[in-house]
């Protein structure tokens, strides 16, 4: 019959993408809060259980991993949050070298949703890099095992299509 609403949960400024993590949370991806709201859609009153600071303008988000249980979320690579003393031991945080030439300018967070550590804003796995100016969407491979990042002015002249439209 259609889609009924459960509730209304306030997250942060300009949420735009949201995925169910295994355990039944609903993250989403606030983009102009630099953040993830994780939201417990089955407590009594549904609400934000937990907030995740993360890079700048984040975009989107998926579940990979053993169990699906590692959280990729793309942003750009512009300083925020990564340089905060209680990340510094995460591989790929720390100077963002914005005034430095061939640095990659875009982020994908990955956290491990079983343990997001103990911090304000949570610990990441580790921060990748890439070469583009903001990675937009982010895919799993039907295994699980490989996450694909579309970028957005990657500057490189490629697109991606599937393989059943190319004629041989």
């Amino acid at each position: 019959t259609g889609l009924v609403a459960r509730a209304s949960v306030q997250v942060g400024l300009e949420p735009c993408s949201v995925a169910i993590a295994p355990d039944g949370m609903v993250w989403v991806v606030n983009h102009m809060s630099d953040s993830i709201s994780i939201v417990d859609p089955d407590a009594a009153t549904p609400n934000v259980v937990r907030t995740l600071l993360v890079g700048d303008e984040p975009r989107d988000i998926v579940f990979a991993g053993t169990g699906g249980t590692r959280a990729f979320i793309s942003t750009a690579h512009r300083g925020q949050q990564r340089t905060d003393p209680s990340i510094s031991a995460v591989v790929g945080a720390g100077d963002p070298q914005l005034t430095i030439t061939s640095i990659p300018r875009s982020d994908v967070w990955v956290f491990d949703s079983t343990s997001l550590g103990t911090t304000f804003g949570g610990t990441p796995l580790r921060i990748l890099s890439f070469f583009s100016d903001t990675p937009r969407a982010l895919a799993v491979s039907p295994t699980g095992d490989t996450v694909y990042v579309a970028a957005f002015h990657s500057g490189n002249q490629t697109t991606v299509i599937p393989e059943r439209t190319v004629c041989d």
